[in-house]
């Protein structure tokens, strides 16, 4: 194993904390600042009963216990503990955090996780990619696109400038809603240096599209209407052509 860092400890403490509160157990402290364990300080005045359910729900979260087990006071499981001083009038909860335990993914033992951290990630990542296929296939059927062939944006100063140059060629949208019903389509756009100021309108010049591509996090780039199952899409690039006003 190897010693937690105070990342390793403020990781535990998001995971843990949050349920410390939803118990209401008073005055709890983090403590016992060994570089291998994690331990919690709860006084017996919130109950052993409390604190035992509130010990096991952590250790089921961390994936220091399995959740088919809970374990009593003055039990140990093989990577948590729940016991009490001699004098009874406060109870630790003592675990491995599962951060500390220096196993490489080849090991055997290489199975601790924070398992309700990792379910909350699962299924944002789900949701995330299931809002963008959404998106791929609203552009795919002809629902997510602009109204019109002619779009324009608002560009800040140094990247307008530099398309005027022809310093740059291409210019670029995050893949979102907002953003395909503003490029996917286009023919041409008019692009505005800022938003000008009062009284005076932004400067302005217009440019064909040659073509909207979208890309993927290693720059990859596909076709807007023909997105393969594993491109994950992040970025809108319009491709311009010639300066047309």
């Amino acid at each position: 194993m190897r010693e937690l860092t105070d990342k390793d400890f403020a990781l535990v403490n998001e995971t843990v904390m949050p349920i410390v509160e939803r118990y209401a157990l008073e005055d709890t402290e983090p403590g016992l600042y060994n570089p291998f364990l994690f331990a919690l300080t709860v006084p017996a005045k919130n109950g052993e009963g409390k604190t035992i359910k509130c010990a096991n729900e952590i250790f089921h979260t961390l994936g220091v216990l399995p959740k088919d087990r809970a374990i009593a006071m003055a039990e140990a499981g093989d990577y948590c503990a729940i016991f009490t001083d001699e004098g009874g009038e406060t109870y630790t909860l003592l675990f491995n955090h599962p951060v500390a335990m220096a196993f490489k993914s080849g090991d055997e033992e290489y199975e601790f996780t924070i398992k309700g951290r990792n379910e909350i990630e699962e299924a944002e990542a789900e949701a995330e990619e299931t809002e963008m296929r959404s998106l791929v296939e609203g552009i795919k059927v002809g629902r997510l696109k602009s109204k019109t062939p002619d779009g324009y944006l608002v560009l800040a100063g140094e990247f307008y400038d530099a398309i005027e140059a022809g310093k740059k060629t291409v210019e670029y949208r995050n893949f979102t809603e907002y953003n395909i019903k503003r490029t996917i389509g286009l023919k041409t756009v008019r692009f505005n240096r800022g938003y000008g100021s009062k009284g005076k309108p932004p400067k302005q010049m217009q440019w064909e599209v040659k073509g909207v591509v979208l890309m993927d996090g290693d720059e990859n780039e596909c076709d807007p209407y023909n997105v393969p199952e594993d491109f994950w899409p992040v970025t809108i690039a319009l491709q311009l052509g010639k300066r047309i006003g």
